[in-house]
């Protein structure tokens, strides 16, 4: 009987399969922190449209409830000023016929702090007029933004026009919406 040696074969064969092996796991790392970098801009674009989003919605709410605005363009700062009833004491037969003790107002501030264009301006909102604590754009984890436009302007009677523009820190890339919000119970617009 003949006996085939094939112990030779094994080394030559594992000479040649390492270096494939190591070449394609270098490969395999590269596409997969090119897709990780893909998936990391998207998240942050997506964050960008989310917070453009999330303050205008919030905005136009206040806007089209206010009964009052001041816009101080010199500090970037728009207040929305809400009439509510503090008592109220019914006399008679029901509800109705209720009278107004006293009115209170509260309002919603909008401002900008940081300077246009830098890494740490953000929008704050807040219930009343104050130092800045309540950020709602620029703090988030999965990509930051600066705001690089918050403007405010009268167009006609009862009419907000709004321009906000941020960029994403990460990719770079900006956004900028322009929109006007009819107010119907608006009686006093303030601009400063």
């Amino acid at each position: 009987m003949f006996k085939i040696r094939s112990g030779g074969f094994v080394f030559v064969e594992f000479a040649i399969a390492l270096p494939l092996l190591i070449l394609l796991m270098y490969g395999l790392t590269i596409v997969g922190l090119k897709i990780f970098d893909v998936g990391k801009d998207q998240l942050a674009d997506y964050v960008l449209e989310e917070e453009v989003h999330d303050v205008l919605s919030r905005m136009i709410y206040d806007a089209r409830a206010a009964r009052s605005v001041k816009i101080e363009n010199n500090v970037s700062r728009v207040t929305f000023t809400y009439g509510t009833i503090k008592e109220v004491i019914v006399s008679g037969g029901g509800r109705e016929n209720g009278d107004v003790i006293a009115n209170r107002e509260e309002p919603r501030v909008y401002l900008l702090y940081g300077d246009i264009g830098q890494k740490d301006s953000k929008i704050d909102y807040k219930r009343k007029i104050g130092n800045p604590t309540s950020p709602i754009t620029g703090n988030n984890y999965f990509g930051e933004t600066r705001i690089m436009q918050f403007e405010f302007k009268k167009l006609a009677e009862n009419v907000l026009h709004v321009t906000l523009e941020m960029q994403s820190e990460v990719t770079g890339h900006k956004i900028k919406i322009s929109t006007a919000v009819y107010m119907p119970g608006c009686k006093d617009f303030k601009i400063i």
